[in-house]
């Protein structure tokens, strides 16, 4: 088949990036940055409010999508960061630098996957159209988009955090199917979870392409039919 529009998971396919927010350091160490933004926590108290207040971002936006399962709510981080500096009377005006600094502080290494910026260029010069759905927050992906050097690369962007939603849910492949008029006869989604791409893209009527990489965890035991498993991402060409 020859398909005209790609769309591409990001982390885990496009970009190889490893975060980690659970050792006590990383805590203590973010909650020295909050205090740089006027904000006074241990590292306890901050990961304590900090996970406090993505739950409660959950549920207050879970109530404007009734539709979504809880379980696919994407909440809107950059909000947690305002709360977290308005509640201690600082500037929330701070809260996107606070952002960048908690994802840079968590981030052990960030670079794209082999072959994921020449596969954009080529496919665009083929005359394919390229789209970004991913499950991610913009206000860390847009400056890793950035850093990676693939912000100018696509047609489209769609995140999560500004849906609301996330995959595997149906409905966040239908709003990038509509927002740029992609026929999901001549599309294909190309990702590395076997669930939230794999699965989401077969519920929503498109083929995709699996990509097993190291963050996709057990490789699954089956596909889609509509499924085809790639060795890397210059097979799509």
């Amino acid at each position: 088949m020859q398909f005209t529009d790609y769309i591409f998971d990001l982390y885990g396919t496009l970009a190889d990036v490893c975060t980690d927010e659970a050792p006590a350091a990383f805590w203590t160490r973010a909650a020295k940055d909050a205090e740089a933004f006027g904000a006074s926590f241990t590292g306890e108290t901050l990961r304590a409010r900090y996970l406090a207040l993505c739950a409660d971002e959950v549920r207050l936006r879970a109530e404007t999508l009734p539709d979504v399962p809880e379980a696919l709510i994407e909440p809107e981080l950059l909000n947690v960061f305002c709360r977290l500096l308005s509640e201690c009377g600082a500037d929330a005006g701070n809260a996107a630098a606070f952002a960048r600094t908690f994802r840079r502080r968590s981030t052990r290494w960030l670079r794209p996957m082999p072959y994921a910026s020449e596969t954009l260029i080529a496919l665009k010069q083929h005359g394919a159209r390229v789209f970004l759905l991913s499950n991610a927050q913009a206000c860390f992906t847009n400056d890793e988009l950035a850093a990676l050097g693939l912000s100018d690369k696509f047609d489209g962007i769609l995140l999560s955090s500004d849906a609301g939603m996330k995959k595997p849910y149906r409905g966040l492949f239908q709003l990038l199917l509509d927002r740029y008029a992609i026929d999901r006869g001549t599309a294909v989604m190309v990702g590395n979870d076997a669930v939230a791409d794999i699965g989401g893209a077969h519920a929503a009527g498109l083929c995709s392409r699996y990509y097993h990489t190291w963050q996709s965890g057990p490789r699954p035991a089956s596909l889609p039919d509509d499924c085809l498993e790639i060795p890397d991402l210059s097979a799509l060409l």
